[in-house]
């Protein structure tokens, strides 16, 4: 049972305080089977969704991930939903996806505090959605595939709760929450009528700078890729330590990019996203 991992395309952050963002799934994901011996080592994300979906602890499963952890890719929320519905196949209770989203959002509150539910949507429902917080998602079918890379930026030292509650602990910072917002509806307008979004998103990606949720390691490889011709954002809560997860940049030819990336030792892939 593959669950897909998922890539916020604008609006983190702003989306925990009722804002909309935009996420779309992508390939890498996350699979999960009930097995009889030599599962893996359960984690309390992993105990909750089990118990959530009716089994007990005696329960083994196997998990593959092909998302880093930490990284703005959804690996929990993947890791939640996929073990739920395992261990409810597994009990002959299939589950529908309202269902599995509603458990999936307990399981990611255990991680994320004050989570906003974007990211049990995203790996959920999949394809390309509009969120907010308590009201119901909408399914955006675009003109044109987007197409993205991902780089990875190192795994932040913080847990997507801290970053949370660390903007949270500014309160000039609600003014940029605004902008983000405001951003969002022009790229969620930009989408749906087959209009350029990379000054965009960059432009969300230069917010969520000054919103202090982007390490200093991330901001430099920001800067030297945005005078390549780039559009830069990170794509999840971010992280200021160390890593600051995973980073989309858009560019028409990705060419120089790559071999820049390459010779950074930096990992990163490709993936396009679009309406399902």
């Amino acid at each position: 049972m593959k669950i897909c991992g998922k890539v916020i395309l604008a609006g983190e952050h702003a989306v925990v305080y009722g804002k909309m963002a935009l996420a779309a799934s992508i390939s890498l994901g996350v699979r999960v089977s009930v097995v009889e011996s030599g599962g893996s080592e359960k984690n309390p994300i992993v105990d909750k969704a089990i118990k959530v979906a009716g089994g007990d602890e005696d329960i083994l499963l196997k998990i593959e991930s092909e998302l880093p952890i930490g990284s703005g890719l959804g690996s929990s929320a993947a890791v939640a939903a996929a073990t739920i519905k395992a261990v409810r196949e597994y009990l002959g209770k299939p589950i529908n996806e309202e269902e599995l989203f509603k458990l999936t959002f307990e399981c990611e509150k255990i991680a994320h505090g004050n989570a906003s539910g974007l990211d049990p949507a995203a790996v959920v429902y999949g394809g390309l959605i509009a969120y907010t917080k308590g009201q119901s998602f909408e399914r955006l079918r675009i003109k044109q595939p987007i197409k993205l890379l991902l780089l990875n930026s190192g795994k932040p030292d913080e847990s997507t709760k801290e970053m949370i509650e660390l903007v949270a602990a500014k309160q000039a910072n609600i003014v940029v929450i605004d902008k983000i917002a405001e951003l969002v509806k022009q790229i969620r307008e930009a989408l749906l009528n087959g209009l350029e979004i990379a000054d965009l998103i960059n432009q969300n990606g230069l917010f969520l700078e000054e919103l202090g949720v982007v390490g200093d390691r991330a901001i430099e490889l920001s800067a030297q890729l945005r005078q390549m011709g780039a559009s830069v954002k990170i794509a999840g809560a971010g992280g200021v330590k160390t890593g600051s997860g995973m980073m989309i940049v858009m560019q028409d030819d990705l060419t120089q990019i790559k071999k820049l990336l390459d010779n950074k030792k930096i990992d990163y892939f490709e993936t396009v996203i679009g309406g399902k």
